[in-house]
């Protein structure tokens, strides 16, 4: 049983282990923090990038709330869940990616949030819009929150600029959430 558990979630098992014995690679984590810093205005377009995490993934942008968009969305990156704040607006920009996914799923994505969890309290995140300006987020909380838990889409009377990343917790379920809530910086 164990050993179907373990093939099933291999990509996230190894993602974790890469993360605690080469924490990321600082190679990566600089080509990944230089990519984020070509200029200060502009980047690759619909890009999100976790430095700390070594996690870089295109923002795939579903046109309808259902969860066969957001399944085919999860296959190219991550996803930007309808309704919500774009990257850099007033609001709280959502976007939602794989912990763990089926061996045999299509994607290349399927656990790029496997070591989410795993954020620090301040660590910075970079996303950028369509048309590749860049915006800073600074992370203020991680944390675990029910399934159902919906305050987590929250707009915040569009006063704030939030970025919210949720990824399903724990491995190989989708019992719980794990959300990171961030802030621009300015």
């Amino acid at each position: 049983m164990l050993g179907v558990i373990v093939l099933l979630n291999f990509g996230y098992l190894w993602a974790n282990i890469k993360f605690v014995f080469f924490n990321p690679p600082p190679e990566r984590q600089d080509a990944i923090q230089n990519t984020a810093g070509q200029s200060r205005d502009k980047i690759e377009p619909n890009i999100l990038i976790i430095g700390s995490l070594g996690i870089k993934a295109p923002v795939i942008y579903p046109t309808e709330r259902s969860e066969a968009a957001y399944q085919e969305a999860l296959i190219d990156g991550v996803a930007h869940y309808p309704e919500t704040a774009s990257p850099g607006e007033k609001g709280n920009c959502y976007i939602f990616g794989h912990s763990s996914d089926y061996l045999f799923s299509k994607g290349d994505y399927k656990n790029i949030f496997a070591v989410l969890p795993k954020i620090e309290i301040g660590a910075e995140i970079v996303i950028s819009g369509p048309d590749g300006s860049e915006f800073i987020y600074t992370v203020t909380e991680s944390r675990r929150v029910a399934a159902n838990d919906l305050s987590v889409l929250d707009q915040q009377n569009y006063q704030r600029k939030l970025l919210t990343l949720q990824t399903s917790y724990p491995l190989g379920t989708a019992l719980a959430r794990w959300v990171v809530v961030a802030e621009e910086k300015n």
